[in-house]
């Protein structure tokens, strides 16, 4: 039995600009914030775990995690039929939705994918999803954990997100395909990034960076671009 642990890559046009060669930017500090909001109500201890699973695969390419905490919208409306204030929460640059089932089945999940990414024409993707049900029943069918199969759909996707089309691969975390077998021997820390996907994925938070600067600076401003030309090299797209 194949298991698709990331078959989908949705294609969204949130920003069209093409990004031009530039010569190498100066060193920056590389991190990305992520925010969950959990319409399937995983376990508090759950998260820890499979954050902490997120934030060590990313630390191995000089990435870091800051995490903007776990948004349980059920949560929220209770506090506001009780008449509590909510809280603003910030905004962090990507955001992994955990679907229900029925959520799932609302938006034609296909059969055996456990998560998905909406990945731009260029430059960042913001929203990766998580079908948690689909990951509990692969561990139970794999005798696998779990938690550490969610840690790597959640590092998988967001490497959709920074890496963009064309980032599915046969080896390392941008794996997508694996049978009952394999999930069994398990190990998501034994995974990596390959250089030229590290290499994508750091241009790809050095550009966000200089765009977010520029529209900071305002609307005159013009972000320069960091994107290395041999990283496109034979890569699809």
């Amino acid at each position: 039995m194949r298991v698709l642990l990331a078959l989908l890559i949705v294609t969204s046009a949130i920003d069209s600009t093409p990004l031009s060669a530039a010569p190498a930017c100066p060193a920056r500090d590389l991190s990305v914030t992520i925010q969950i909001h959990d319409y399937a109500n995983v376990r508090e201890d759950s998260w820890s775990r499979a954050s902490d699973i997120v934030t060590r695969l990313y630390r191995r390419i000089e990435v870091r995690t800051e995490w903007y905490g776990v948004l349980r919208p059920r949560d929220r409306r209770a506090r506001a039929a009780r008449g509590q204030e909510t809280r603003q929460d910030p905004i962090a640059q990507l955001t992994i939705i955990v679907l229900t089932p029925q959520m799932a089945a609302r938006g034609r999940v296909r059969d055996g994918v456990l998560g998905y990414a909406a990945v731009a024409e260029s430059g960042m993707g913001r929203i990766a999803y998580v079908i948690y049900d689909r990951v509990r029943q692969v561990a139970a069918e794999a005798a696998a954990d779990e938690v550490e199969i969610l840690g790597f759909v959640m590092a998988h996707e967001i490497g959709h997100l920074l890496l963009g089309r064309g980032s599915q691969s046969e080896t390392g975390l941008m794996r997508g395909h694996w049978d009952r077998r394999e999930l069994r021997r398990f190990d998501a820390l034994t995974l990596e990034f390959s250089a030229p996907e590290a290499l994508r994925i750091h241009n790809t938070i050095q550009n966000e960076a200089a765009r977010t600067a520029a529209l900071a600076a305002g609307a005159g401003a013009r972000a320069d671009t960091c994107l290395a030309t041999e990283i496109n090299r034979g890569e699809p797209r």
